[in-house]
């Protein structure tokens, strides 16, 4: 499962190494897209198939311009022997990554975010709109 948050920093060729809780979960073909927030996701193979075949269920009219986005930013990557990513310069500039990282853990993907960011985001979430969505979907 992939939970929590941890901090680490962005070397000048864009390799950052992944937080070694994940490593278990994120073995193998990885998957690296834009994310429809200021940040980036990291899937790995079996939860990128699932993400893609969701998309696919809503059919290419209603999809197209979400899939623009993510499937063209989408490039596949793996774990070096150090446990390390790259991380191109177009998806760092995405989320605005200079030097530090956060990963976010969200059960079946990884956020990566610049941590100012990430933290403003999420110290300024309504704790009252999240309970009445969580009472909405039957929590």
């Amino acid at each position: 499962m992939l939970t929590g948050q941890y901090c680490h920093t962005v070397d000048s060729k864009g390799r950052v190494f992944v937080p070694a809780k994940f490593r278990g979960d994120l073995q193998g073909d990885l998957v690296i897209v834009k994310g429809l927030d200021d940040c980036i996701v990291l899937y790995n193979e079996e939860q990128w198939n699932a993400f893609i075949k969701k998309l696919e269920t809503y059919g290419e009219i209603q999809m197209k311009k979400i899939k623009r986005f993510i499937l063209a930013s989408a490039f596949n990557t793996e774990l070096d022997s150090q446990g390390r990513i790259v991380i191109s310069q177009a998806l760092r500039d995405h989320a605005k990554i200079e030097k530090e990282i956060a990963f976010v853990g969200l059960n079946n993907c990884v956020e990566i975010w610049r941590p100012d960011i990430f933290n403003e985001i999420n110290d300024s979430s309504d704790t009252e709109e999240m309970k009445e969505m969580l009472k909405n979907v039957g929590f």
